[in-house]
Parts: C-alpha cells; sequence; structure tokens
C-alpha cells in the first residue's frame, strides 16, 4: 500500500487506531451519488453505480488485523469496441498494520551494514501496512484494492480482435509504377 499522496482522495474514511479494541469491529464504508463520478475518474473508468466495503478491524497492542470486503458496480471501456460495459466486482481485504515507527526500526535492522540481500520467499504473508500517525483510512484502502481488481485491459463479454475490420493495406509504390509501365 503507498502512503497517502497530497491530493485528496474521493473517498475517506479515517479510523483512529486508539478507537479499535481486541475485538473484531466492524466498519461499512458506502460511497454515495454526488462521489460517484468522482471516483470513477479517480479509478479511471467510465462509470460507478455501487461501492461498498466491509471492514472487521482488531487491534492486539499496537498491531491492527484488517478483513473484509469490497463489492462495487461499475462500468469499463472496451478495448475492442471502445463501448461502456457493466462490470461487477468483489474483492477480498486482508491487511495487517503496524506503527510506522517499527517499521522503519526494523528496516533499518535488515539493511545491516550496506550490504544489499534479496531474498524472495514464497507462500510467506505480506510485511505490515504503516499506520501513519496514529490512523488508518479505510477509504484510501478501498479505492487502492479496488484499483488493484481491476482489469488492465477490459474487453466487453462477446468481444474479439477477429471482430474488428483489418484496415486495407497500403498500396506499394512499386505496383502504382508497375501500373504505368504497362499502360505505355
Amino acid at each position: 500500500m503507498s502512503s497517502p499522496s497530497k491530493e485528496a482522495l474521493p473517498l475517506r474514511h479515517p479510523v483512529r487506531v486508539e478507537t479499535i479494541t481486541l475485538r473484531p469491529m466492524t466498519f461499512e464504508l458506502s460511497a454515495t451519488q454526488p462521489d460517484f463520478a468522482e471516483i470513477a475518474r479517480h479509478l479511471g473508468v467510465a462509470s460507478l453505480e455501487a461501492l461498498k466495503a466491509t471492514c472487521s478491524l482488531s487491534r492486539n497492542g499496537d498491531r491492527v488485523k484488517l478483513e473484509g470486503k469490497i463489492t462495487a458496480a461499475l462500468h469499463q471501456i472496451c478495448v475492442v469496441t471502445l463501448e461502456a460495459f457493466p462490470v461487477a466486482l468483489t474483492v477480498p481485504l486482508k491487511l495487517d498494520f503496524a506503527p510506522e515507527a517499527e517499521l522503519a526500526a526494523a528496516a533499518a535492522a535488515d539493511a545491516g551494514e550496506g550490504e544489499i540481500d534479496i531474498e524472495v520467499l514464497l507462500n510467506e504473508q505480506d510485511p505490515p501496512e504503516p499506520i501513519i500517525d496514529g490512523v488508518i483510512d479505510l477509504g484510501a484502502i478501498t479505492l487502492e484494492f479496488l484499483a488493484l481488481a481491476l482489469d488492465p485491459y477490459p474487453r466487453k463479454p462477446g468481444a474479439n480482435f477477429d471482430d474488428v475490420a483489418p484496415e486495407a493495406a497500403p498500396e506499394s509504390p512499386f505496383a502504382a509504377l508497375a501500373r504505368l509501365k504497362s499502360t505505355e
């Protein structure tokens, strides 16, 4: 997850970490009709008709666990036909959060003495996301996960590149010369 940008996001729902309890707390976040156009622009889609996120947050010390799902109804532009078509998405959410200072200390300890040693382990959990200024923004998380779930090359169901008429190949200049020569 990226850090908050200077650009204001069209969907915000900050939750202070100190208000989160050990027992899971449910949060629901829904975009409203006035926000649909701005969110659609932010996501780069033709339109947005519905957006809802349901999250469960629980805290253990300074760490927070988030689980939930996002449901969205929107229209994307087909890369073949250039027509808008409907898309329904259900996106699972699962993140762990830790204080920013704790993550910075762990990164400094891992850095060692300037040597770079990268080891990729499969099936390993992602590292925790930073808790910035004691706040977790469910709106920013919702927009980020939804953006990642969108098909970058959306195709309308049934649309194929075979259906697109091929452009006529330009005539070779030598063919035009051959026609001129044959008329002489």
